[in-house]
């Protein structure tokens, strides 16, 4: 469905940005997005691996914008395995990468600013994101928790362990902090996201059986939450968006709509007259627009929706509408 309406609140469908590429205006299996101010986009590429699996150049951070306009990347051949970024007040962007278990800072223009292993604490970094005092919070996959450091990497506190009751974790991944300091974790491994305050005592839960087929997650991978305390899960398994009240209901799904090509992919398709005429020849588009694997997920100023759908390397862009009014008839 290009648009979305549930208990009051509407979802258009906007646009899609970028396309499968190793380099330049397009991604190489996009696992995450950080949004910065003015409309820019980061874009984590975790790309394919090179000779014994080491660095290639197709892994990368993209810079571009919601409009898509290609601006550059960074990073070429210094990750390894990365998984997740976020950008701190200054524009300072951290990067996790699995594999050397550090945090490889940049700044504002993409230039190498450092790393850092937090004293040692991380075994798996997995997600990470900045406080609204630039503190980092990082998921470890490792020993299951969520763990705060300096922006300079000192550690300084902890919370989880392993487990499946409420507070504990299997894997986690994504992570995000709310406008008033609330954390949020994709549990991976235990089929849920937890909501807690910012210390660490658990607050809420979604996902979990109980809530319905309607609301269950099959191993999410990233959660975000908008202006108005709407929490955003990506499905990974279910290859879905699953949307939840802060308190922990569902809402409504997203299933990805992008049926028309970007604007990179259109300049690609075009320029090749048998790409074409295969796309005239497909009956039904509308799997096309689904997602396929979405990873990474992030919510800007705007209350605009970002997903990495990363097996057809593009972006998914949808707007949250503010005292939307139906049509008053319908096609």
């Amino acid at each position: 469905m290009l648009t979305t309406t549930v208990s009051g609140r509407t979802w258009n469908f906007s646009h899609a940005i970028g396309r499968n590429a190793a380099a330049g205006n397009g991604f190489t299996q996009p696992t995450d997005v950080a949004v910065a101010p003015g409309g820019v986009l980061y874009v984590l590429n975790r790309g394919q691996e090179g000779a014994g699996g080491v660095q290639a150049p197709n892994k990368r951070i993209g810079k571009v914008t919601i409009t898509e306009e290609f601006i550059g990347d960074f990073a070429r051949e210094e990750l390894v395995w990365p998984m997740s970024i976020a950008v701190d007040s200054a524009g300072n962007l951290y990067c996790t990468d699995e594999y050397d278990k550090k945090i490889k800072v940049y700044d504002a223009d993409g230039i190498n600013a450092g790393e850092w292993n937090g004293d040692g604490n991380l075994g798996s970094p997995s997600g990470i994101a900045c406080d609204a005092d630039d503190n980092i919070y990082v998921t470890d996959a490792d020993s299951n928790e969520v763990k705060k450091f300096s922006s300079d990497g000192k550690f300084l506190a902890s919370f989880g362990g392993a487990g499946s009751a409420p507070g504990k974790f299997n894997r986690p991944w994504g992570i995000t902090i709310g406008a008033d300091g609330s954390v949020y974790v994709a549990d991976w491994g235990n089929n849920r996201a937890q909501k807690f305050s910012a210390d660490g005592e658990h607050i809420a839960t979604y996902g979990e059986e109980t809530s319905g087929p309607a609301g269950a997650l099959n191993h999410p991978s990233d959660i975000a939450v908008d202006s108005e305390g709407d929490v955003y899960v990506s499905d990974w398994g279910n290859k879905l968006v699953k949307i939840y009240e802060n308190d922990g209901p569902v809402l409504t799904q997203l299933e990805g709509d992008a049926i028309e090509f970007s604007k990179w992919a259109k300049e690609v398709v075009e320029s090749n007259p048998d790409v074409v005429k295969a796309y005239r020849r497909v009956k039904d588009t509308r799997s096309l627009g689904l997602f396929n694997r979405p990873v990474g997920i992030a919510v800007d100023e705007d209350d605009n929706i970002i997903i990495t759908d990363s097996t057809r390397g593009r972006l998914q862009v949808y707007a949250k509408e503010k005292d939307y009014m139906d049509p008053q008839f319908n096609l």
